[in-house]
């Protein structure tokens, strides 16, 4: 890949969704995960694919404040797509575990990236135990016990758990040269530093609600399985080659410092807050981690600009394929005709100790991501005006 060094994200105009929840301090001395583990959650389904449906209905029901203009030429395009899909590609350069499927979708002027299943990841979730599914429920508890519904009152940890819940901005930025618009969920404002205002009112002006959030300061929220003594945990801070607790090896805890570190930097998110469990699902420690830290605690295994090098090569490779299919099936012309032409997509593999491939395997037919309403809407607003 090109040794490209990215200036520095900026993220304009994040844009709220709905279920908003807030940070709160806890009183507890033990935090109890177990409580609505199994006959009281909510949980998400097994077989539940996103796709790009929640961002898509975003962009058409706010098309006329975005202002997006209609592109013609691929330099300009902007690519759509999740925030968990642009970590998952910037941690590519250090991963050798989990392989990814991304679908490039170029459609009027716009480039749209969604990552589709893989076979590992598949059987996988096949594989899941009810343990493995309390674990994850586990997570959604803590958030309980941590977040409340406004910023005036306390956490209620007491009523059922439902992890189908989620608050969502979306996001605009720029690496390098490269525009990109994703969602991205979020956990919650820090309450406990300073006073924070009501949330405004939801059915008057958007743009209340844009300040407000953009006004406040947003928290990441993890658990972990506890360290157990305090070597290790200086061990797991200088990055020696000791594991930092029974069931975590110190790979493991490198691949997840740069996971946390990568979803909230592209969220522009300066604090995350981990609550260490038992293996009875007991929050024994709250640790606050400032997100360059982790940068730091890491630095010997994997690098932040090694990450967005890579996130940037692939942009701009998507691009290029694009590019040569458009090329090869329509012409040198059509390269700066975006809008005239039909929905043209590209398949992008990768597994650890390989390079990307890429491929025509893709059928939107048989794995529609643009969605029907979205197609015959989408754009409509501002083709009208012209």
């Amino acid at each position: 890949m090109n040794n490209i060094t990215p200036r520095s994200s900026t993220f304009d105009t994040p844009t709220a969704t709905v279920h908003a929840r807030f940070e709160s301090h806890t009183s507890s001395n033990f935090l109890k995960l177990v409580e609505n583990a199994t006959y009281k959650v909510k949980r998400k389904p097994a077989d539940l694919d996103v796709k790009l449906t929640e961002l898509l209905k975003f962009l058409i029901e706010h098309e006329a404040r975005l202002k997006f203009p209609l592109e013609n030429n691929l330099e300009a395009a902007k690519f759509f797509c999740y925030r968990g899909l642009l970590t998952c590609v910037a941690c590519t350069p250090f991963e050798n575990k989990e392989p990814w499927k991304i679908v490039a979708i170029l459609y009027k002027g716009n480039i749209y990236l969604c990552a589709r299943e893989t076979e590992e990841k598949r059987q996988r979730k096949l594989r899941m135990s009810e343990k493995d599914k309390q674990f994850t429920s586990w997570g959604y508890k803590f958030e309980q016990y941590m977040l409340s519904e406004r910023p005036d009152i306390e956490p209620n940890p007491n009523v059922p758990v439902d992890e189908t819940e989620e608050f969502s901005l979306v996001l605009t930025t720029h690496l390098n040269h490269h525009k990109i618009v994703y969602g991205a969920e979020m956990d919650g404002i820090i309450c406990d530093k300073s006073p924070v205002a009501p949330l405004p009112d939801t059915e008057g002006n958007p743009d209340n609600i844009v300040q407000y959030l953009s006004s406040n300061m947003f928290i990441e929220l993890k658990t972990n399985r506890h360290i157990e003594s305090s070597r290790q945990e200086i061990n797991f801070k200088s990055s020696k080659k000791i594991n930092t607790c029974k069931t975590c090896s110190l790979a493991e805890w490198r691949y997840k410092t740069r996971k946390w570190w990568c979803q909230s930097f592209l969220v522009g998110i300066d604090t995350l807050l981990c609550g260490y469990r038992n293996d009875d699902g007991i929050v024994e420690e709250l640790k606050v981690y400032n997100v360059k830290d982790l940068a730091k605690m890491s630095e010997m295994y994997w690098k932040p600009n090694v990450c967005f090098n890579f996130l940037d090569t692939f942009l701009t490779y998507v691009k290029r394929c694009l590019a040569k299919k458009i090329k090869h099936k329509f012409g040198q012309k059509a390269l700066n005709n975006l809008q005239a032409l039909p929905l043209t997509s590209l398949l992008f593999v990768w597994t650890p100790g390989s390079s990307v491939q890429v491929s025509d395997n893709y059928s939107h037919e048989d794995d529609p991501i643009l969605l029907e309403w979205f197609i015959e809407n989408f754009g409509k607003h501002l083709t009208d005006i012209l």
